[in-house]
This record gives structure tokens, C-alpha cells and sequence, in this order.
């Protein structure tokens, strides 16, 4: 036999065995306990009791917690008993717990494509800046030095020139000169915190072959001298002809932008038995600063401006 049993926090009615009456029970709608009613029933007649009947009754009485007018509230001690054996209190929980289970995956599915979505955003644009970035066309213009105002440029420019080695430079200051006898090799660096770095080596050895138009550079040989090459890569390169003489123009920039915006521009050229190195290293925004620029346009070997192009 069955009964109604009604909970008493969200009013949600389903069916219960009799043997629960009087018990703490689990409403499988809103999960809360509650204690089922005793409803009442009709009289019944008095029939002659007998000692085994007054047991029972006896028994139940005292195992009723519903016997007295009042109900005793609830207690854990009570524990609770399971209404799923009812197959339409079941049904009720499943379909219950069924909608929860949707809502949740729903809302799990909202989160992680809305998550997805943001990271997906988030890289293409970093992607995109840095390719905007690795592929930005970087012309020099370089200035003739016979043109411009010295006295207008950042820094005290002289000019620097050796005859043996047979060339002239100016730079913003005094440059720092070595010079290896043995492996025939001259360079002279300055570093400027504000206009980066700038080097001329010189080496007493020939390539010929690079003066094809279509000549390659190794790779070392682009990168050696240059300042945290270790983190630079080649953004861009081109080879322009000055009379027989080839020079090759590498554009570098940091491996990762996000992190750096140094770059640095390295000619390298080969005439009159020497192998010339011209490069700057610097912060982006001076790479078309007229001081960059009249540093390169003002190399001459043997009194020729071979990089001025």
C-alpha cells in the first residue's frame, strides 16, 4: 500500500510506502527531509485483543513516533529512508536530476567555448601584430654627408679614418678601436645609450663572389658582431649594385617582439681585397633617425660612399 506524502518546504506531493508513515524521508525534488503525516483513517471494530496483538500494538506504539498528538521534530538519529523504491517517486527524482545534469552541461559548454574563444582572440591577435611586425617594410634613406648639418645631430660627431686601412667614418663621439695584426682586422664600435650601438670592421680578406648579384651570406657571417644575436632573427634582406661592387643590406629584429623592439641593420660588402661590415643596433623608433642614417652614408673606403643608396 501507498500513501501521499507532501513535502513540507517545497509542497512537491508523491507517493510513499505505508511503512514509511511517521519516518524522516528525502523529497527527491528539492532534496530536503521532512517527516510524512499520518493521515487519518476510519474506525475500525473492536475486535478482542489477545496478548500477541497488544505486543505488537504495544511495539508500535512505542515505535511511533507519531502516537502523541505531537510530532517529534526530526533527527539525524532518525536517519532517512530511501523513496526510490517507489517507481513514481523515482521517476520524479530522475527527471529531476536529469534537468540539473543538463543545466550543468549547458552552462560547462557555455564556459569552455567562451574560454576557447578568448584564447583563440587573444593568440590571433598576437600572431598578427608579430607578423605585422616581422614583415613591416623597413627602407633607409640614407642621407648624403656632405648635406647635412653636423651641428643639428644628436651627439659630438667627428670624423675617424686610418690611411693604411683606408677608410673614414663618423660617428656621434669617440669610438672604441682594436686592431688584431695577426688575423688583419680592424673595428671600431661605439655604443650611445641613446643611438644604440654602431660598428665598422674591417678585414683584410677577399670575397669576390659575393659581389654576385645573387650571392648568399652565411648565416654566421650576417649575425657575427652583432649585439644579442643570440635573440635576433633576419626580418628582411636585399643586394643593391654600386658599380661592380655588391652590397648586401640584412634587416634584424628580435626573435620575439612582444618582448623587445631592438633591431639592427647590417650591410656587408667585399672591394679592394677587404671584407667591410657596417652595422647599427638599436631601439625601432631611431632606425630612421638622421643620425643612423648619416652614420652609414658617411663610410668610405678609399673615398668611395659605397653604402649610400
Amino acid at each position: 500500500m501507498t500513501t501521499i506524502a507532501k513535502c513540507t518546504h517545497c509542497e512537491s506531493a508523491f507517493k510513499v510506502k505505508d511503512h514509511l508513515i511517521g519516518k524522516a524521508v528525502r523529497c527527491p525534488s528539492c532534496g530536503e527531509a521532512f517527516r510524512v503525516e499520518l493521515k487519518a483513517k476510519p474506525p475500525q471494530a473492536k475486535q478482542k485483543p489477545t496478548t500477541r496483538v497488544k505486543s505488537t500494538e504495544s511495539n508500535v506504539a512505542s515505535s511511533n513516533p507519531l502516537s502523541s498528538d505531537t510530532a517529534s521534530p526530526v533527527s539525524s538519529a532518525d536517519g532517512f529512508f530511501d523513496t526510490y523504491d517507489d517507481g513514481d517517486a523515482a521517476y520524479s527524482a530522475k527527471v529531476v536530476s536529469a534537468r540539473d545534469q543538463k543545466r550543468r552541461r549547458q552552462l560547462t559548454a557555455m564556459i569552455a567555448s567562451g574560454s576557447l574563444a578568448a584564447i583563440l582572440l587573444i593568440v590571433g591577435t598576437v600572431v598578427a601584430f608579430q607578423y605585422v611586425y616581422d614583415h613591416a617594410e623597413m627602407p633607409l634613406e640614407l642621407a648624403d654627408p656632405r648635406t647635412v648639418d653636423v651641428e643639428k645631430l644628436e651627439g659630438d660627431w667627428r670624423p675617424s679614418s686610418d690611411t693604411h686601412w683606408a677608410y673614414t667614418v663618423r660617428m656621434p663621439g669617440q669610438p672604441e678601436i682594436t686592431t688584431d695584426s695577426k688575423q688583419e682586422v680592424r673595428s671600431l664600435t661605439l655604443r650611445d645609450p641613446q643611438l644604440g650601438t654602431m660598428k665598422v670592421e674591417i678585414r683584410k680578406e677577399s670575397h669576390p663572389e659575393w659581389n654576385e648579384y645573387f650571392a648568399t651570406l652565411d648565416r654566421a657571417e650576417i649575425f657575427q658582431g652583432v649585439p644579442a644575436a643570440n635573440v635576433m632573427k633576419i626580418s628582411s634582406n636585399v643586394t643593391y649594385q654600386t658599380g661592380v661592387v655588391a652590397v648586401h643590406r640584412y634587416m634584424l629584429v628580435s626573435k620575439d617582439g612582444r618582448l623587445t623592439k631592438n633591431v639592427a641593420v647590417v650591410h656587408k660588402f667585399s672591394v679592394d681585397g677587404k671584407t667591410i661590415t657596417a652595422l647599427w643596433a638599436g631601439k625601432r623608433e631611431k632606425l630612421r633617425s638622421p643620425e643612423v642614417l648619416y652614420f652609414f652614408s658617411s663610410l668610405e673606403i678609399s673615398g668611395d660612399p659605397y653604402i649610400t643608396h
